[in-house]
């Protein structure tokens, strides 16, 4: 579901943006709004039936009191509707209703000059683009993959654990450009603001994140932006997932970067697996077909692949 300018019509605060995507609010108590949880279900298997769910009005920061999940609005609108176009035409709303922020008060840190309306202002991916990595054009919006026309570029949004847009990163057969310049896309993972299972499979490039998706739904991987993997990945993935399967890409850079991260990764309460590359040529999950894919993921075992090479 994208929302549009028609059926958001008369937002001006947070409250009215959680009536538009359906979240079931039952009262408003102070600064606090309160509801059922609307990704409650996701999470556990079953509907919230009782008020455990809270958002902060002026923030928008919220958090299920009983299934732990908590991020800021940007990243309910997303998981909501499916649509990071529903962000941009959200947070245009409410910027023009005069709110000064959307999603937390300000930070230490001076954020990147980027906006979603900005990023939204790329194209969608054209159908044989998508066609050519076998990825679904739900999915590839899903994950807020835009094109740019004029460079025929993926652009690739670089978004925090915590949902905020950070920049995005360009994607061309000239090579890859990360834009603003300097943003630390070290210090976060594509697909973690969209993350909420128990074991995540680390890739390097974000399109191979979507590539999976598109061809199981019950499996999620999360990108390090390229081969390095730095120590806040590694720390934002002992977080957020109890088994971890490694997957980077089986070629030279890959295989060195792996022994680093055998050597170094810490203790995951389900333990590490690296992925299975025997059945196949490709040098990673985005070049495999959908059983390849199956393959190398149900046969991942605790010895690296690099092991038999």
């Amino acid at each position: 579901m994208t929302l549009t300018i028609t059926m958001t019509t008369g937002i001006t605060n947070f409250r009215d943006v959680l009536d538009a995507i359906g979240v079931d609010v039952r009262r408003e108590s102070n600064n606090e709004i309160i509801g059922c949880c609307p990704v409650h279900a996701k999470r556990t298997g079953k509907a919230d039936r009782s008020p455990s769910w809270s958002m902060n009005a002026s923030t928008g920061l919220w958090i299920c009191h009983s299934c732990g999940s908590r991020g800021n609005l940007p990243q309910l609108i997303a998981e909501v509707t499916g649509s990071y176009e529903s962000v941009s035409t959200i947070y245009n709303l409410l910027m023009n209703s005069g709110m000064e922020q959307l999603t937390r008060p300000k930070l230490e840190k001076v954020k990147s000059d980027v906006d979603w309306e900005m990023y939204m202002s790329f194209d969608n991916p054209p159908y044989e683009k998508l066609l050519e990595r076998n990825i679904k054009a739900v999915v590839a919006e899903r994950f807020g993959i835009r094109w740019d026309t004029s460079k025929q570029a993926w652009i690739i949004p670089i978004i925090s654990a915590s949902g905020d847009l950070m920049g995005w990163q360009e994607k061309s057969p000239r090579g890859v450009l990360n834009q603003p310049t300097g943003v630390s896309k070290s210090e976060t993972l594509f697909g973690i603001d969209r993350f909420n299972i128990r074991t995540a499979i680390l890739v390097e490039s974000p399109l191979d994140v979507v590539r999976v998706s598109s061809a199981y739904s019950g499996v999620q991987c999360l990108a390090s932006f390229g081969v390095q993997v730095s120590k806040k990945q590694i720390e934002l993935l002992s977080n957020v997932c109890d088994c971890l399967i490694v997957a980077l890409d089986n070629d030279e850079a890959g295989m060195t970067v792996g022994k680093k991260l055998f050597k170094h990764l810490p203790t995951f309460r389900e333990g590490v697996k690296w992925l299975y590359y025997g059945h196949t040529k490709a040098k990673d999950l985005g070049e495999m077909s959908d059983e390849e894919i199956g393959i190398a993921i149900t046969k991942a075992t605790v010895l690296p692949w690099w092991v038999n090479v």
